[in-house]
């Protein structure tokens, strides 16, 4: 089966932009921010979204607490409601933010492919999905991309607080012990990064092929691509693919903070600024993004006409500096080694050629720049090279950073696009790097394909091409 013979028939979001794909596409294609203060969050929407993992950091200067300000700002979703989504609701409570909102986001994907009236998958003997019966259990699968999955710290309070002595220091051959007090026995079942891909099998009754891929900021492409292969080899009919991230989570921020944060610009909602030449570092974000994949023959005999032809796609490693020499560093300096524009060069060609599309015929790239003055200088560089005076969008300006889902969001809004026939706007264009065809109002898409590029700090970087 050639790569063109898959296509995109649904997809999902949630975010702070939006939940679904009409208000998502709608505040997208009008700029509109999801960046704001939080402080300006009402206390009892977050109380009901579950917002308690919203990170603010502190200083001890002169021996008195100060508020980081680069802190007081965030992309988060504030009009969230896991028990609006999840089925039965009883599994919530195994169920952290991310693996709640990768739920969501698959489940809207569903309904928008129409795939609902064939689920859940039943046994082969039983199925008959062509004459509008129920998908073979065996041929539908799901595939996510996912991170390590960090819980509030105020969950581990009681556990750890039990360790300390009388003496004021720690006693850690306490700790199991009070883990096993203070620590609820399924725990870690709401963490697991591989529960998304999990719970959304056992609802969708899909026996095919079920993977997790971690691979930060890459981990839904990749995913996407894995499922690629799947139908390709044919083994299975559909796959859910999905991702979720957060980089709001305290514990995270405290654990893994290596690249710098925004300052808070004026006014806030324009905080997050990738390719800006006034650019510092990213905001703070939180999202999941999901998609259906199937054959074109098969959404033609579902009646379901698909969002986007999966044209090409390829994924490159070819490490970073930083990596290679095993620095860890969030400093903005021309030599700090995040990111690798060889390899997001090799992505993109590699994506064109499986493609047979040269860079000529492209519509649009949906950048992954995020606000690290030094990763953005790596896509920078690397969008030059290969499709240099290509429209250029960046999702991640409106939504902030969503860790592994900022890939995947990348793809669905590369879908939004296509079904739009608009690029969105850069609110900012006039203060981005000079070389980058950005615009702040949106644009006619005037040529048919639109590729999606997605890199990390260590080397990783995809590219996905889609057509109408």
């Amino acid at each position: 089966m050639k790569p063109t013979d898959l296509v995109i028939s649904g997809v999902g979001m949630v975010s702070a932009i939006g939940i679904g794909r009409e208000p998502f596409s709608k505040s997208l294609m009008s700029g509109c921010s999801g960046v704001v203060k939080l402080d300006d969050v009402d206390p009892q929407s977050a109380e009901q979204a579950g917002m308690e993992h919203l990170c603010r950091q502190y200083a001890l200067v002169d021996g008195e607490a100060v508020l980081d300000e680069r802190t007081a700002v965030a992309a988060p979703i504030v009009d969230f409601d896991g028990k609006q989504f999840v089925k039965p609701r009883k599994a919530l409570k195994v169920m952290c933010r991310e693996i709640q909102t990768a739920y969501a986001a698959s489940s809207l994907a569903i309904s928008d492919a129409q795939l609902d009236g064939y689920l859940p998958a039943v046994s082969p003997d039983e199925a008959d999905y062509e004459d509008g019966g129920k998908i073979a259990n065996v041929r539908i699968g799901t595939v996510f991309g996912s991170e390590m999955l960090y819980g509030p710290p105020s969950e581990l309070a009681d556990a750890f607080a039990a360790c300390i002595g009388a003496n004021g220091n720690v006693d850690t051959n306490r700790f199991g012990g009070a883990a096993v007090r203070g620590i609820t026995p399924l725990w870690l079942l709401k963490y697991l990064p591989n529960m998304p891909a999990c719970h959304v099998g056992i609802v969708a009754g899909a026996h095919g092929p079920n993977n997790t891929v971690t691979v930060g900021d890459t981990s839904g492409p990749a995913a996407f691509m894995e499922g690629c292969g799947y139908m390709t080899r044919d083994i299975a009919d559909f796959m859910i693919v999905s991702a979720a991230g957060s980089r709001l989570n305290a514990t995270r921020a405290l654990f893994t903070e290596d690249q710098p944060l925004a300052s808070v610009y004026e006014p806030a909602s324009r905080s997050s600024r990738p390719h800006a030449s006034d650019a510092d570092g990213f905001v703070r974000g939180e999202g999941a993004a999901g998609l259906v994949l199937e054959r074109g023959s098969t959404a033609k005999a579902r009646g379901r006409k698909p969002i986007a032809k999966v044209l090409g796609y390829a994924s490159r490693f070819i490490p970073s500096s930083s990596f290679k020499s095993g620095e860890r560093n969030a400093e903005i300096r021309p030599d700090a080694g995040r990111g690798s524009t060889a390899a997001i060069v090799a992505a993109m060609r590699g994506a064109l050629q499986m493609a047979g599309v040269s860079a000529d015929e492209l519509g649009a790239v949906i950048g992954h720049g995020f606000g690290d003055p030094v990763i953005d200088a790596c896509e920078r560089e690397a969008i030059n090279e290969v499709a240099a005076d290509v429209p250029l969008a960046l999702p991640a300006s409106v939504l902030g950073h969503t860790s592994a889902a900022s890939g995947m969001m990348g793809l669905v809004s590369a879908c939004v696009v296509l079904q739009a026939n608009q690029i969105p706007p850069v609110e900012y264009a006039k203060a981005c790097h000079a070389g980058l065809n950005v615009d702040d109002q949106p644009r006619d898409l005037t040529k048919p394909f639109v590729m999606a590029i997605a890199h990390t700090s260590p080397g990783n970087a995809t590219a996905i091409l889609l057509g109408r």
